[in-house]
């Protein structure tokens, strides 16, 4: 039987990820914004994203900043702040910084009232059939996500198709609305 709990599946997807070659990454991460954009969101106005850090090849949010602020709509990042996501709002003047963890983190002290969020665009490792999802381990998004307003639609991005079952979700992981991947995107509403 194939080891399908998170801690093995954070570990293989990474090396996964870590093999693919550059052009390949942009073409996928390309795939992956072109099939976002077909999501029926954008009449929704307040965007909370994770800023890529595309030397580890996550799914770069680069080019879908760009298209919320030319579509001038409210873009709020993370911030890590000891156990904790902190929410800023950030615009074409923004200074960022990059934290120990590599992210960059934007140079903000005003919080963001995050119970305005209507989307949450989440980092992922690898998800699975039923909206479950491998992040990096902190929890931070779960922590996030269990205390959004109850109708925010929460989007992960994922580099590889969905695996049949994490076989370790407990009442602590929350279940993504939709997850896009290069080739599609998959709804769990």
């Amino acid at each position: 039987m194939i080891n399908n709990n998170k801690k093995f599946l954070r570990k293989a997807f990474k090396e996964k990820r870590s093999k693919i070659n550059l052009s390949q990454y942009q073409y996928l991460c390309k795939c992956i914004f072109n099939n976002l954009i077909q999501i029926k969101i954008w009449d929704k106005h307040f965007f909370h994203i994770y800023l890529s850090n595309d030397s580890k090849k996550e799914v770069s949010t680069n080019d879908i900043v760009n298209l919320l602020m030319k579509k001038n709509k409210i873009v709020v990042v993370p911030k890590i702040c000891d156990d904790q996501l902190l929410h800023f709002e950030i615009d074409l003047n923004t200074e960022f910084a990059i934290n120990d963890l590599g992210i960059r983190e934007p140079i903000a002290d005003v919080e963001f009232d995050k119970s305005l969020i209507e989307i949450i665009i989440v980092p992922l490792l690898v998800f699975d059939r039923k909206g479950h999802r491998v992040g990096y381990g902190g929890g931070f998004y779960d922590r996030f996500m269990s205390n959004a307003p109850k109708n925010v639609v929460k989007i992960g991005l994922s580099l590889f198709e969905p695996i049949d079952e994490i076989s370790d979700i407990n009442q602590n992981d929350i279940e993504l609305n939709f997850v896009v991947t290069p080739s599609k995107t998959y709804s769990f509403n």
